[in-house]
């Protein structure tokens, strides 16, 4: 009988060591596979005019909607350019606007991740992570801006989140001719880019 105990316990005890995790196996959680990045997103227009004031962050997937922002961000023009031409069915426009703020700060679409998350369900599903790098002044100028950025990107059909980034310029960067006394149409006319190339109002 004492045999039998003596066998049972040497079956036993590999299971008990593993089970409390012996032998340094990993027992804590798994870790998330690391991002996907997306093609980089292709500027299709840039400006400061105030053409759309309000902080916004949208993204676009019909001709129709696009008309309407594509109007009011260009407005501040005296010829707006037309809409871009958009495959809807393999590509999406992502808009994203500062609101309120000086002619040396800057808002732009940085960056797009693909992660695989949790939802409410508890299931995983892919979720494409839009990363938006604001830039911040030095406070030299107190005129107003309202910077905006339109970008084209390939089409994601599944969930959206917004990641927001802050740079900060260093502010000897900053040209010695710029100053809080610069006027508004010297500083706003340099800042507008259509399909990335820059254009003067």
């Amino acid at each position: 009988m004492r045999q039998r105990s003596g066998i049972l316990s040497s079956l036993l005890a590999p299971l008990v060591f593993a089970a409390c995790g012996g032998g340094g196996g990993g027992g804590g959680p798994e870790l998330p596979p690391p991002p996907t990045p997306m093609p980089p997103p292709v500027p299709l227009y840039y400006d400061n005019g105030g053409g759309i004031r309000d902080s916004t962050r949208v993204v676009i997937r019909d001709a129709a909607t696009l008309e309407q922002y594509w109007s009011r961000a260009t407005s501040p023009q005296s010829s707006p350019p037309p809409s871009p031409a958009i495959d809807f069915g393999r590509e999406m426009v992502i808009l994203v606007v500062l609101g309120r703020a000086t002619p040396e700060e800057e808002i732009h679409v940085d960056s797009l991740l693909v992660r695989r998350e949790l939802n409410a369900d508890g299931d995983h599903v892919e979720t494409l992570a839009i990363v938006v790098r604001t830039v911040q002044g030095c406070g030299r100028f107190r005129t107003e801006a309202f910077p905006l950025e339109v970008v084209r990107a390939r089409v994601f059909d599944g969930p959206i989140r917004w990641e927001e980034r802050r740079q900060q310029v260093p502010c000897e960067e900053l040209p010695e001719t710029m100053n809080a006394n610069t006027p508004p149409e010297s500083v706003k006319a340099d800042r507008v880019r259509i399909d990335g190339k820059r254009s003067v109002r």
